[in-house]
């Protein structure tokens, strides 16, 4: 069995962490870009079996109807084939894991306690199970060619030292002008773009720094509501740079509802409406302090 290559990108990082930069490099993939990877269906391992189940069915149907039964069945049995083949997609965010085929499934990291290796199931194949805290596992096979554990060792490096990177990080406590503060949601709006216009600065409102908001909107750990507000502040700057960096901060996160809330105030364009419909989201999705 094939191990991976070690590459200096992916050694350790002098917190004894590993890069997610490198590992990302070694998978092909860009630190700034959103880091997808395709997997093989989750009913692959049945496919022989109900591959047999669908021919001896099509078998039985064409003996008993004609050539337009026959032309239905053959297309009934050509779609189980085509849900059978479709493959998984799994998104390896800054905040968890999004496991989509059909439906979607996201794994917060905090809810991972460990992340090992899987060998398949009666078909030996490079595989990956997440086991969680609650005592059940996820488990998916990474490819289909039995020569690929390579890769599946770099995807399951790159698992885990997300994991530990996350539960390594510091939760970021959101500026008081990013708060609410029992206002409607327009002026919440309203106030909010002023902050990133700078039009709030004034002899008793001290500003609030572009670094300070960006720590907020780019954290995963900080509360959906936080990150929204800041969103919205930076998006009112106009500075590109920033845009630039909350584009990469929508892309590496894979919870959905976050990831809407997040793309939402950034569509926004300030329109203050949209931009309270926005918040009003992101606070129903934010647990109570």
């Amino acid at each position: 069995m094939s191990r991976p290559k070690t590459s200096s990108a992916a050694r350790p990082s002098p917190t004894g962490l590993p890069s997610r930069e490198g590992l990302l490099r070694d998978l092909g993939r860009s630190p700034d870009e959103r880091p997808v990877f395709s997997l093989p269906s989750p009913l692959l391992p049945w496919l022989g079996i109900l591959l047999g189940i669908a021919v001896a069915i099509l078998a039985r149907g064409l003996v008993r109807v004609g050539p337009w039964g026959a032309t239905l069945w053959v297309a009934l049995v050509l779609a189980v084939v085509v849900v059978l083949l479709y493959p998984r997609k799994l998104v390896v965010g800054e905040d968890g894991l999004l496991l989509v085929w059909i439906r979607a499934r996201f794994i917060p990291y905090r809810d991972i306690a460990y992340v090992e290796t899987s060998d398949g199931f009666y078909l030996r194949h490079p595989g990956i199970n997440i086991a969680l805290r609650s005592g059940r596992a996820v488990d998916f096979a990474t490819s289909v060619f039995k020569d690929r554990w390579a890769e599946r060792d770099a995807l399951l490096s790159l698992i885990r030292a997300t994991t530990e990177a996350a539960s390594a990080r510091r939760p970021a406590s959101a500026p008081d002008a990013l708060g609410r503060g029992g206002r409607p949601y327009d002026a919440w709006a309203r106030a909010l773009r002023a902050i990133g216009s700078g039009a709030h600065e004034g002899i008793r409102t001290s500003p609030v720094p572009a670094d300070e908001l960006l720590r907020v909107a780019e954290n995963p750990g900080a509360p959906v509501v936080d990150r929204a507000a800041a969103f919205v502040a930076l998006a009112a700057s106009r500075d590109d740079e920033h845009l630039r960096r909350l584009r990469i901060a929508v892309d590496l996160t894979a919870a959905p509802e976050t990831k809407a809330a997040l793309q939402a105030a950034l569509a926004a364009d300030g329109d203050e409406a949209s931009i309270a419909e926005v918040l009003a989201f992101a606070e129903t999705r934010t647990p109570r302090r």
